[in-house]
């Protein structure tokens, strides 16, 4: 059985070459992370060549995905590169990103937050606690609860208090175009708090799918307003973490997970996922465990950050990956999926095809089903009912094709538009029985939507016996 679960790797310094990419897609590469907070514009397309180039080599499908910075709300500079803060001492904030010293810290987009007494300022990834004492005139006085060293440009965080602080700026504006033109298959979008965030970069990007990245509060709570938008939503636990308890992170994403698999989109899991293999060539048991359960709380992807953009081990982060994600599929929890049954997508006939193709596939027990998609959408479905044979999507469109490269489950195929359905069906068969999928007198299920090339509604779902003409389940 093929891997359901996909792997997204980021791409940097680690993985500078044609070859280094060649080495991740052989590792199981599925989706190219571009993290447009660093490197330069002709970076990220020299690499994003270098994905096209040997995607199509091995003869894969390989997506990539630009990730936007959004908003950084950081502290500003202090004269030696940081700064202690005392635990009781009084700091004063102020907007901007200028430089401050021991009793005066500057925080950008201060301004936009709605700050009260009692309310709490986390920095350097939470680890400095403020509490604010005052609030006037655009100044905060606050008192150091948790005290430490803070360096130049760390994170700020507000957690319970409502901003506004928008949620693409320039840089992201100039990054979106810089993107438009290497051509990007999906983009992810930082600190989304509301299905509004997402109509505000839709107008930068018109059609390219949005993953929500939900690593603020606010964005937790907003997820199913964000989901009415967003083409998926990515758990970025590193600053959900710093905005919710600890405790709660783990809660969090399988919240995440379930409410965004019940409206159909895509799941992926994020931050730290094997943080150790940066310097390791093999990864804590903790870590392999929190893979495997983000596997069984039904991500569509699970998403590697330094460990292969700066890591000394990105290859073998990836197999790590792939390892893992096989052996967490072998669980009876894997195909279990209770939000199936009520997916909330915009199609109700084309969902209840695709379940309806998931239940007489496990209940015949074959070991292919065939989709044909002209968008992706049948496939995203069939997806999400955790389907326990090997989806294989054909698609004629170089888009769909690429698209598909994230979603769980899904083995993504690249076919010739066809004239008719007949057509359609005996090009899979061939297909299936050429790369020894099937055998002849083997069952498979397809589906797709007809007539064909027409972006029709998902209407037909065929249970087929491989070498019949007529198909149907063979008699024993």
């Amino acid at each position: 059985m093929r891997r359901k679960t996909k792997i997204i790797a980021t791409l940097g310094p680690a993985v500078d070459s044609l070859d280094g990419v060649r080495t991740l897609i052989e590792a199981g590469l599925n989706v190219a992370r571009f993290n447009f907070s660093h490197g330069t514009a002709e970076d990220h397309a020299r690499r994003h060549e270098w994905v096209r180039t040997a995607a199509s080599e091995a003869r894969v499908s390989v997506a990539t995905m630009q990730d936007i910075q959004g908003p950084k709300i950081r502290v500003g500079t202090f004269p030696t590169g940081s700064v202690t803060l005392e635990q009781g001492a009084e700091v004063m904030l102020e907007p901007g990103e200028g430089e401050g010293n021991g009793s005066t810290i500057c925080i950008a987009y201060l301004e936009s937050v709605d700050l009260r007494p009692g309310s709490a300022v986390l920095l350097a990834d939470g680890m400095i606690r403020l509490e604010v004492l005052s609030a006037a005139g655009g100044e905060v006085r606050t008192r150091v609860v948790g005290g430490g060293e803070l360096l130049d440009h760390k994170g700020a965080a507000f957690p319970g208090s409502d901003t506004a602080v928008p949620v693409i700026t320039k840089k992201d504006v100039e990054d979106l175009a810089i993107g438009r033109e290497i051509g990007f298959d999906l983009i992810a979008a930082s600190f989304v708090s509301s299905g509004e965030d997402i109509r505000e970069i839709r107008k930068h990007v018109r059609y390219t799918p949005i993953i929500a990245k939900i690593e603020s509060e606010s964005g937790y709570h907003n997820l199913e307003d964000i989901l009415t938008e967003a083409d998926g939503a990515m758990v970025a636990r590193g600053d959900l973490g710093v905005e919710l308890s600890l405790e709660s992170v783990p809660r969090a994403q399988k919240e995440i997970l379930e409410q965004t698999n019940r409206a159909g989109k895509i799941t992926i899991t994020a931050t730290e996922m094997l943080e150790s293999m940066i310097t390791n060539p093999r990864p804590t048991r903790a870590e392999v465990t929190d893979v495997y359960r983000s596997v069984l709380d039904g991500t569509d992807a699970v998403m590697l950050s330094a460990e292969t953009a700066i890591g000394a081990y990105p290859s073998e982060a990836v197999r790590t990956m792939d390892v893992i994600s096989r052996e967490a599929e072998q669980s009876p929890e894997f195909v279990s999926a209770p939000y199936a049954a009520m997916l909330h997508d915009p199609s109700p006939y084309a969902s209840a095809v695709a379940q309806a193709t998931v239940e007489t596939a496990n209940r015949l027990e074959v070991d292919a089903i065939v989709a044909f998609t002209e968008t992706g959408t049948t496939a995203r479905l069939l997806s999400k009912h955790r389907p326990r044979a090997d989806v294989y999507a054909f698609t004629p469109h170089e888009a769909t094709y690429r698209l598909m490269a994230l979603f769980g489950c899904i083995t993504p195929l690249h076919t010739p538009a066809h004239r008719s359905t007949d057509e359609m069906l005996s090009f899979a068969e061939e297909y299936l029985l050429e790369h020894g999928i099937v055998r002849t007198g083997d069952t498979t299920v397809m589906i797709a939507g007809i007539p064909p090339n027409l972006q029709a509604s998902t209407n037909l779902m065929k249970v087929h016996r491989v070498g019949s003409a007529t198909g149907g389940v063979p008699k024993h």
